[in-house]
Parts: structure tokens; sequence; C-alpha cells
């Protein structure tokens, strides 16, 4: 398709940078950023975003990724580094390091989750020993149940009603806190239902979003757009800041928009060591590390003294490959 000129025409493109390994741990290249427009900025360094809006003690906390895929690990240590309790740890539907390293370092009393793992890695070490000494309340909810409470509570409905054959599974049984019965007011028939989850706070990553908070998640989106959508604030971890012009010109790349998002961090290469979609994969040499170690209390504590006492982002990134290219 060309115009009357014979040339094709120009079409605005979100800017994406294929990330390689740095020999430390510097910022990716810039992506210029218009002028200040009077808009109130949403960025935060991330000391600051948790330390604003994770009380310690909180009520409920939901936390973004799925498996080794866009977990936002540079929230995750920072939780750990001001140790901030979590009353009830909300998961995606997979859960892995970033559930396991909260749990393991001692500041999660209940997680309401349907899997915490490592995939063809292995089971979650932290996790599992926890929850086996009874110093861990587990609600296990199917992952379709997870997905829909998250929805309902977006939606900001006080239940969401379950598709017929979840009330022969055993889960249900098992868990009659999150599992009840209600009779449908249209057919008179009994419905398996769950209550719509709310959370305090949201904490995600997206890949890209501007300096209000409209975020650009490449990739597969999991359940990270409902976290934000039905918490009462969400941090958001960005691998970079984009002008807001950009985004006005292909509205239709932004998966949230500003007015659900609390604070804007960017933290360059802090999935890590997890995958952030369309930037770098997961690093699997680092999460076996973690796994070896962390099957033990006594090993956990060494993963935690080598890559969690580091005071910033920096200094953990610059004892990791992302240093060693």
């Amino acid at each position: 398709m060309s115009d009357s000129n014979g040339e094709k025409p120009h079409r605005p493109i979100n800017v994406e940078v294929n990330m390689q390994p740095y020999p430390s741990a510097p910022p990716l290249p810039a992506i210029p950023v218009e002028d200040d427009d009077g808009r109130q900025s949403k960025q935060l360094e991330l000391s600051e975003a948790i330390e604003r809006f994770v009380p310690d003690g909180v009520e409920s906390l939901a936390l973004g990724g799925m498996f080794m895929h866009n977990n936002p690990m540079g929230l995750v240590r920072e939780l750990i580094r001001q140790k901030k309790h979590i009353k009830r740890l909300i998961t995606s539907p997979g859960g892995c390091i970033n559930v396991d390293l909260l749990i393991g370092a001692g500041l999660v009393q209940e997680v309401v989750t349907s899997y915490v793992g490592f995939e063809h890695l292995g089971m979650a070490p932290a996790f599992r020993r926890v929850a086996q000494s009874g110093d861990l309340k587990v609600y296990e909810l199917d992952a379709l149940s997870l997905m829909l409470a998250l929805r309902a509570g977006a939606a900001n409905q006080p239940f969401v009603a379950l598709p017929p054959g979840l009330e022969l599974s055993d889960v249900s049984r098992t868990n009659p806190t999150f599992y009840k019965s209600v009779t449908d007011p249209f057919t008179g028939q009994t419905s398996l239902v769950v209550p719509a989850l709310r959370p305090k706070v949201a904490l995600v990553c997206a890949q890209q979003a501007d300096k209000l908070g409209n975020l650009v998640m490449r990739g597969s989106v999991f359940t990270d757009r409902e976290m934000v959508m039905a918490a009462d604030s969400s941090l958001i971890q960005i691998e970079q800041l984009v002008p807001t012009g950009q985004l006005t010109r292909n509205p239709l790349a932004v998966n949230v928009p500003a007015y659900y998002t609390s604070a804007v961090v960017l933290a360059a290469f802090s999935s890590h060591p997890t995958a952030s979609h369309r930037f770098y994969h997961y690093d699997e040499e680092h999460l076996k590390e973690y796994l070896q170690l962390a099957a033990t209390a006594s090993g956990f504590q060494q993963y935690f003294e080598k890559y969690l006492t580091a005071p910033n982002e920096v200094d953990y990134l610059g004892k990791t490959s992302v240093a060693s290219g």
C-alpha cells in the first residue's frame, strides 16, 4: 500500500530494545522523554515506592508474573530489604521464585495460590518447607477460580460463579473458606462460587510505561492486568520509560490506563532471574543455583547473604550474569 507519490506512509511505532548482558548494570539506552507538560509524574525510586505504598503487615498483596516470566523481582527484593511483612500474599495461577523468596524470608503469614514452583526445574523449596512446618497457612484454589476471583475484584463484583463441574474437584471440599454454593436465581440450580479478590497492593511488571502510569505489557499479560485493576494501590516495575506522546500515537498498545496505577518504577533488568517478555530470557543457571541452595534453611540463608543483602538493584545485578555477560 502506498500514497499518491508511490511512497509507503509513515506509521509511528513503539520503540523496543533487544537487551543483551552488559559488563555492569547500566540503564537501558535512553528514550527521549518530552518536556514537562504539567501533569504529575508517578515515577518513583524503588525504595520510595515500597516505603510509601506498602505498610509493614499489609493486609493483602498480589504478586504478578507467571512461573519464570515477568516477575517484578526488583519490587520483591525491595520488600525483603525493607522487611515488609505480608498477612496474605495472593499469587498468579503460577507463582515462582517471587513467592518463594518472600516465604523463605519469613515475611508471609498466609498465601492464596494454585501453584508455586519452578516448572521443569522442580518444586519451590521454601514454600514446601514452611508450609509443611505449619508456619504458613495455604489457601489452595484451582487456577481458573483464582483468575476469575481477580477478575471479579477488578469488576467490583462480590463473587463469581464457576463453570459447572468444578464442584467435583477435591479443592472445593478442602478449602471451604473460599468455595461456597449458592442457588442460581434464574434456574434454581446450585452453583459453586468464590469471593472476589481485592488486594490492598499489587506489584507487577510491565515492559514500558510513561510517567503518568499508562502501561505497555509486552508478551503475555497473564493475570497482571486483573491484579492492577482489582488492587487499591498498584506499583509497576518497568524496563523503559517512554514519552506519553508515543503512546497517544498508538493508544492500542496500552494495556492498562494511568488511573489504575499508583507508582511507576524504572528498574531495567530487575525481573532477573525471571524473564521480561520481548526484552530478555530467564536466567536458568541462577534459578538452579537458588534451588540447590534453598533446598535447606541454611542454604536459603547462604543465598540470602550472597544476593539479598545487596543495598540496591545495581549491586544485586552486579553479582549476577547480567554483569558477567
